[in-house]
């Protein structure tokens, strides 16, 4: 079976469906600027790891004394920065697409419900045409453990073998492949398109259109899409 064909599509959410970066780093300098009073990032911090961390991670890892406090003093400012959320382009008509076809599409995420809802509300996706969602409060592991994407499986009612996942990490691509199944990695999101190809994705889209294409969106994939 082809990854254009197959009737379960899991996507990842950050770097995937929407571009988060510009809130998620505002709400890091709000809770530096206003509970830690100093700038963000703070030395010793790599900002190309704050996307593969999620917020109690770094703040335990800087503040492990009030990591509490500071994650939710995060949440508390996240609605604010929502409006600094982008949708990429096509992704909203890709997704309802896969809908309108008779497939089943289900998000799968390392990020909490609460945000993730607000994601899904910028992005004008409802939850309820999701399969399922799975996000940080399912599963004690995330991924690039497969614990996620196998719950995600779960609940939608499916088996590896009739899924693909989507997503833009190198995590996204290690835990769909120990759940068994193949990935599709994106490079319009937030890690480099080589990082990607060095954890050999079964396909590489380098932006929503080609993905669209790649999942039977818009046009007849023709063969499969994989290397």
């Amino acid at each position: 079976m082809t990854l254009a064909y197959r009737k379960h599509v899991l996507f990842d959410l950050d770097g995937t469906l929407v571009d988060t970066r510009a809130a998620v780093v505002e709400c890091y300098r709000r809770v530096f600027r206003t509970h830690l009073d100093s700038d963000f990032p703070s030395p010793g911090l790599p900002v190309d790891e704050l996307f593969a961390m999620r917020p109690p991670e770094l703040f335990r890892r800087i503040a492990p004394g009030c990591f509490e406090e500071l994650h939710a003093a995060y949440r508390g400012f996240y609605p604010d920065c929502a409006a600094l959320i982008k949708v990429f382009p096509g992704i909203r008509e890709m997704v309802l697409g896969l809908i309108e076809t008779g497939r089943k599409v289900s998000l799968v995420t390392n990020k909490g419900l609460e945000r993730t809802l607000i994601d899904l509300g910028v992005a004008n996706l409802a939850p309820t045409i999701f399969a399922t969602i799975v996000t940080a409060e399912d599963t004690v592991e995330r991924k690039p453990h497969p614990a996620p994407i196998l719950f995600g499986l779960e609940r939608a009612g499916a088996s590896a073998a009739e899924a693909v996942y989507v997503g833009d990490g190198p995590q996204d691509i290690l835990a769909a492949r120990a759940a068994g199944m193949p990935v599709i990695a994106v490079a319009y999101g937030f890690y480099d398109q080589a990082l990607l190809e060095s954890h050999q994705p079964d396909a590489l889209a380098e932006d929503p259109s080609e993905l669209a294409l790649m999942l039977g969106v818009g046009q007849a994939a023709t063969g499969g899409v994989g290397r």
